[in-house]
């Protein structure tokens, strides 16, 4: 019984490091050169993004700014072809935000800040 013990808290302390190292990993967008809105939660970077290269801007680099609907331009691997996506609305008070990164496209969910709610791709003023 207590060999069966151990084992399981030594499982337990995996998964728990393993959980820590992936959401600290999934956070990684180079925030430095990025711009975040204040007061708005952001989730993980989708995964799968590297089929989906040569991110360009279609209007303005925006940072990973809510505020701003953005548009990006990409080459899609799966399909082999060039693809546009603006920033979407996922429900009242989220934005599915694009950004280009090291040539990627990046998308993540993100809630708006509070006092605003997102409207045409964009989290703005209620």
């Amino acid at each position: 019984m207590e060999k069966s013990l151990k084992i399981g808290l030594i499982v337990v302390a995996g998964i728990v490091i393993i959980a820590i190292v992936a959401m600290n990993g999934s956070q990684s967008t180079g925030q430095a050169t990025s711009t975040f809105t204040s007061g708005a939660n952001y989730g993980a970077i989708n995964p799968g993004f590297n089929v989906q290269t040569q991110c360009t801007y279609v209007d303005e680099n925006d940072g990973w700014d809510v505020l701003k609907k953005t548009t990006v331009r990409f080459y899609d691997r799966t399909s082999g072809k060039y693809i546009k996506y603006s920033d979407a609305c996922s429900g009242q008070n989220s934005v599915s935000e694009n950004h280009c990164e090291d040539g990627y496209r990046k998308t993540r969910l993100v809630n708006c800040p509070s006092e605003t709610a997102c409207i045409d791709g964009a989290c703005v003023s209620r």
